[in-house]
């Protein structure tokens, strides 16, 4: 026979690896104030622009203190100075994340800073567009360098000090090239990112039972300045309709993705690969057409060669 237990009873249990106490719940006013992150340090790594930027701003709107990391320092000192500006705490510093030494700097420069390293988000990325027969050894062995090999040495960084507090939050910025044939970048891009959901979901599993949690966000087609350096205004047309929400992404629409999974809201979330695209992997290349062919009085008969599986 069963033996029914309260849920108060559940919440006494010594759990393996995680101490009770540690769980954070909404109060029974529904209260979510769980998306603050007042009273934590958090590292945005190539958060001198763009997504980054975008990132390191709503984490401190939403009280964190912020490293803003980058390779450029004066783009990376800006972004500090319009957070410090808005009352918000912040400071800059310079990082390649392809060079350990330089991470392990960044790291020690947080902690010494803030007095601890709460949350990683691993923005900086870069990409090339030549198809693989024109890509050089150097461009390759640089985009893996720094989108797959950089997050590995951050993530490495603050791993003793996350541990050592029992709790913590990384992000990983990847992409929905990870998933798909990309439409701007090359092969070298593809795969970096889809290695890193590779070692998002790996390393999630390493150091879950620590109170520390992994997860990715697949940013769809962003209006950013990359995206303006390989996409002219028509292409940006024809992309946007591909996407079935009907616009391209804002880089507001990957910080909130990315605000929700540093905050205590997502305590239960591990190894999860957030698509922030707008529909865009739903599967098809432009959203127009599609309705096109699917509206009127009745469905018609689709010729074999016409379909597209």
């Amino acid at each position: 026979m069963l033996m029914r237990v309260s849920l108060a009873d559940l919440r006494s249990v010594e759990w393996p690896h995680v101490s009770v106490d540690t769980v954070r719940r909404t109060d029974d006013s529904g209260d979510r104030a769980g998306l603050r992150l007042d009273g934590r340090a958090a590292v945005v790594t190539g958060s001198g622009r763009g997504i980054g930027r975008a990132i390191a701003h709503g984490l401190a709107a939403h009280g964190a203190a912020v490293v803003v990391a980058d390779l450029d320092e004066a783009a990376g000192a800006t972004v500090a100075d319009e957070i410090t500006g808005r009352d918000g705490r912040a400071i800059a510093t310079r990082v390649d994340v392809r060079n350990a030494e330089s991470v392990a700097a960044m790291v020690d420069t947080t902690v010494a800073k803030w007095g601890s390293v709460d949350i990683l988000v691993n923005n900086a990325g870069v990409a090339t567009t030549q198809v693989v027969e024109d890509t050089s050894e150097a461009d390759w062995r640089r985009v893996l360098d720094v989108n797959l090999t950089g997050v590995f040495l951050c993530c490495q960084a603050v791993l003793p000090h996350m541990s050592a507090q029992g709790s913590g939050k990384i992000v990983n910025v990847a992409s929905v090239a990870a998933k798909r044939i990309s439409f701007n970048a090359g092969a070298s891009y593809s795969a970096s990112k889809a290695g890193l959901l590779a070692f998002t979901r790996h390393l999630a599993y390493e150091v879950a039972g620590r109170g520390i949690n992994v997860n990715a966000i697949c940013p769809g087609p962003t209006l950013t300045p990359m995206m303006a350096e390989v996409a002219d205004e028509e292409t940006l047309r024809v992309r946007a309709r591909s996407v079935p929400r009907g616009r391209l992404a804002e880089p507001d629409d990957q910080l909130n993705a990315v605000l929700f999974l540093v905050s205590d809201l997502a305590d239960m979330v591990c190894g999860v690969a957030l698509d922030v695209d707008g529909g865009a992997l739903l599967g098809w290349t432009d959203t127009a057409s599609y309705f096109e062919r699917r509206r009127g009085p009745a469905a018609k008969e689709v010729p074999e060669e016409e379909r597209d599986g």
